[in-house]
């Protein structure tokens, strides 16, 4: 590897609105989120809390370090008609490149889908 090519993390504002289901039911939605995109892996589009319905996320013991972003705190979606156990998480101590997405929350599993729609 030479030294131009260095894995680098950038995070930038989504333009349109966010939304983010589960289960096929809207469990959030935003003008405010960023993708977090880094080589090699996929994008993450990241909202904040306070764009997610009320209710819906309850906090996991789950834990796990990520590389760069620090630490991965996890919720379980619930809803009337599923459980998603650590399908929702944050970093609440990511920093310098990372910075951005401190306290943002991303989500992932097979019945996450996350659409983007022009304002």
């Amino acid at each position: 590897m030479t030294a131009n090519n260095i894995n680098t993390a950038t995070v930038t504002p989504v333009e349109g609105r966010v939304h983010i289901f589960f289960d096929d039911a809207e469990i959030a939605s935003t003008l405010s989120a960023v993708k977090l995109e880094e080589p090699g892996r996929n994008p993450q589009i990241f909202v904040p809390l306070e764009a997610v319905h009320p209710g819906i996320l309850e906090a996991s013991e789950t834990r796990k370090a990520e590389p760069g972003l620090g630490e991965a705190h996890y919720y379980t979606i619930k809803t009337l008609t599923a459980d998603g156990p650590d399908e929702a998480w944050y970093y609440p101590y990511a920093e310098g490149e990372y910075g951005p997405v401190r306290d943002l929350l991303t989500f992932g599993g097979d019945r996450v889908k996350v659409d983007i729609s022009q304002v």
